[in-house]
Formats: C-alpha cells, sequence, structure tokens
C-alpha cells in the first residue's frame, strides 16, 4: 500500500513522539479515517533494529514506518479516545498496525541531510546497489575535469575566430560557429547506428566516448594556431564531440539499471544528473583558474590540458571499472562459459565485472571471445526445420537457446 499522509511528528527537529493516527484501508491504500474500513493504530518509538515480525518498512527523511500484521483478540475501542492504538475487530481478525519511529538529529546532522538529499536517493543505501557511491563519486570526478578541458577548448575557439581583436569580423565570425555547430548535430545522427552495442558493451563505449571528447577538445585548442583551418577543424572537433555526447547518453541506461534495487530509474537518473552538473560548475571554475595561471602562454596551456585530459580519462576508467553490471555481453558471458567448462563453477556477478577489460575495442569483434555470438538469429543456430524442432525439445525448460557451430 501507499501511505497518505506523511506522518513526520510534529515537523520540530526535537525527538519528539509522534502522535498515534487513526487510518484506514480501502484497496490497498491507506488515508485517514472516514468511517468503515479497518482502523491502523500508528505510534512512535525510538529508532532501533528492524523486527522480524515487519511485514514492510518505508524510510522516510527523520526515521522510518514499520508495517506489522498482529492478531486482535478481545480488545477495547471506544469512540471517545480516537488517540488508541489499539483497533476493535471484535472477532478476533487479523489487523494492520502502522509504527512510526522518529530521531533526534543534531543541525549538522541536519544540514548534511540537506545537502545529501540532492546526491543520494531516498532509502540510501538500501535502494540502490553497492557500487552506487563509488560510481558517483568517479562520476563527479569525471565532470570536475571534462568542465576544465572545456575552458580550454572554448578559450581556443572563441582565440581562433577573433574574439578580443578589433580587425576580426563579427558576421564571419558568427557564420563559421553556426556551421560548426551544424556539423557537430550532424555527428550525433551518424553515431546513431551503433544500436544495441551501447547496452550490451556499456563500459566500452562509455570510456571510448570520453576518448574521443578529450580529442576533439584537444583539437578545438589547437585552432588559434590553424587560424586558416579554423572551419574545417572545429566541424571535426564538433562531430566527434557530437558522437561521444550520444554514447555517453546512450549508455547511461544501461548504468542506471544495473543501480537499482526497486523501481526507481527516474529518482537515479535525476540524483546522477545533478551529480554531474555539480562536478561540471566545480569543473568549470576549476579550468577558469588554471586558464588564468597560464596566461595564454602556449606550451604551459597544452601542458595544463594534457594533464587534466588525463585526469579526466582515469576518472572515467575508474567510473566503469567499479560498476557491476548484472547483464552479459560477449566478454563476461565467454569468461561464465569458459570456467564452467574448465572448473565447473560460475564465479559471480562482481568476479566477472572486476575480471572484464573495459579497454578493448567495443566496434570490433571481441579477442576475449572469438567465436562466442551473443544474441544470433534463430536461422543461424537452426538452419532447418528438423534443427529447430530439435533444439526446442532441448531447451523447452530454458529461456534461451545454445548451439555450437563447427
Amino acid at each position: 500500500g501507499k501511505s497518505g499522509g506523511k506522518g513526520r511528528g510534529s515537523g520540530k527537529d526535537s525527538s519528539t513522539r509522534s502522535e498515534p493516527r487513526e487510518l484506514t484501508c480501502f484497496g490497498g491504500w491507506f488515508g485517514r479515517k472516514k468511517g468503515g474500513g479497518e482502523r491502523l493504530a500508528v505510534g512512535s518509538e525510538s529508532l532501533g533494529e528492524i523486527p522480524a515480525d515487519a511485514l514492510a518498512v518505508e524510510y522516510v527523511r527523520n526515521g522510518r514506518r514499520e508495517f506489522v500484521v498482529q492478531r486482535e483478540h478481545n480488545a477495547d475501542f471506544s469512540d471517545s479516545n480516537p488517540r488508541s492504538d489499539q483497533g476493535k475487530n471484535g472477532d478476533g481478525r487479523m489487523r494492520l498496525l502502522v509504527r512510526e519511529l522518529s530521531r533526534q538529529r543534531s543541525w549538522v546532522e541536519r544540514a548534511t541531510d540537506r545537502v545529501l538529499r540532492y546526491f543520494l536517493p531516498d532509502g540510501y543505501p538500501s535502494s540502490v546497489g553497492p557500487g552506487y557511491l563509488e560510481y558517483s563519486r568517479w562520476r563527479m570526478s569525471a565532470f570536475f575535469w571534462g568542465g576544465s578541458i572545456g575552458v580550454f577548448s572554448t578559450q581556443g575557439l572563441l582565440m581562433a575566430v577573433g574574439v578580443g581583436r578589433q580587425s576580426s569580423a563579427p558576421l564571419a565570425a558568427a557564420l563559421q560557429w553556426v556551421i560548426r555547430d551544424g556539423v557537430g548535430r550532424a555527428g550525433r545522427i551518424f553515431f546513431s547506428q551503433v544500436g544495441t552495442g551501447f547496452d550490451a558493451e556499456t563500459k566500452q563505449y562509455r570510456i571510448a566516448a570520453a576518448l574521443v571528447l578529450n580529442i576533439a577538445c584537444l583539437l578545438e585548442a589547437s585552432t588559434p594556431h590553424m587560424q586558416r583551418l579554423f572551419l574545417p577543424i572545429a566541424c571535426l572537433a564538433n562531430m566527434i564531440k557530437g558522437s561521444s555526447t550520444v554514447a555517453a547518453a546512450s549508455t547511461r541506461g544501461a548504468v542506471y539499471r544495473s543501480l537499482m534495487r526497486r523501481e526507481n530509474l527516474g529518482e537515479i537518473t535525476a540524483k546522477q544528473e545533478t551529480v554531474g552538473v555539480a562536478g561540471d560548475l566545480l569543473g568549470t571554475a576549476m579550468g577558469i583558474g588554471l586558464s588564468r595561471a597560464c596566461n595564454n602562454e602556449p606550451r604551459a596551456t597544452f601542458a595544463a590540458l594534457l594533464g587534466v585530459s588525463a585526469l579526466h580519462l582515469y576518472s572515467v576508467y575508474r567510473e566503469m571499472k567499479g560498476l557491476s553490471l548484472h547483464t552479459l555481453n560477449r566478454q563476461r558471458a565467454h569468461m561464465l562459459i569458459k570456467s564452467y567448462l574448465a572448473r565447473g563453477h560460475v564465479p559471480s556477478v562482481n568476479e566477472v565485472n572486476r575480471a572484464e577489460r573495459v579497454l578493448n575495442r567495443p566496434w570490433l569483434d571481441s579477442l576475449h571471445a572469438p567465436n562466442f555470438d551473443l544474441g544470433a538469429r534463430l536461422q543461424d543456430c537452426a538452419p532447418d526445420a528438423e534443427s529447430l524442432q530439435y533444439l526446442l525439445r532441448l531447451y523447452r525448460d530454458e529461456k534461451y537457446i545454445m548451439a555450437y557451430e563447427k
């Protein structure tokens, strides 16, 4: 069921006990009692271990609610005492008790909780996978260094089109900038043909996206030194950045699904967008400081850009390496089959993800699974009707079909 009232006590920060309330149940939905239905008593006590008889637990900001089913025997209930935590069923039927537990928090804890609410889903850590915090930390690091790289690339583009020079033609600069943006959008269209590869080779495509993004930023930062070739270089760089954007955005769905432990995909997406924006803003400030320190000196600028780029790639690598995906791609399926055939052992999800190599090229046949085709067409597994009937009988109790081709 779903709770119809917030039930957070008096709203003060002290550990006051929330007053018991009468609730009623209509078709599984909880609401305030209006007559009829079963009475649900709500009490409050200090937080502790979850009792063994708890049917369900709902975490709220200042505590939690416990839903417990109990049998009632000869309970007295008076309409003149609506605050009583005993309901009357008269015939000893089962009733549902809702106990609301609150806790006292200092101002430091309240401030910390308010900040963390922007980055952590409700019910953390039970509402997400065990690798959520590590993934979020390295994702913020990646966006931090990515924001710094963006400062250098944008600075290079603006200098190349003549911003700050009196001899520059504003109309020509604006026209070149518009053409650059248009070509970059076309790059997004071309790279969308990868299709299901983003779901299968999630880690590899995410790292590839970071690599090509850094290459594009290096090209943009070099445009002030090749002003005659500004338009083709800027168009190429923006096309590469467009393909990187498509790859990075297309892999997020598989990553966020692996972090789910409830039906909270939308909330995880929102929190991770907050993580990315926060990291990008801090990284932009960092990039501005580095740019001012370099003082438009080419060697210092490129040294800073290369250092920031290396840190960005390392952060993305750690972001993907610490991720545990619960689905199979060619490489992970190959490791499972090889381990089972060699030792009769099926490794765990974490073992397979730790052993997976994420730096191979996802768009080519993996060298670690050269002859394994995941998601093959049925006609490739069964070339004729007799073979198909045999496979269907062999795997009639399974949700997959495996065929071996000599």
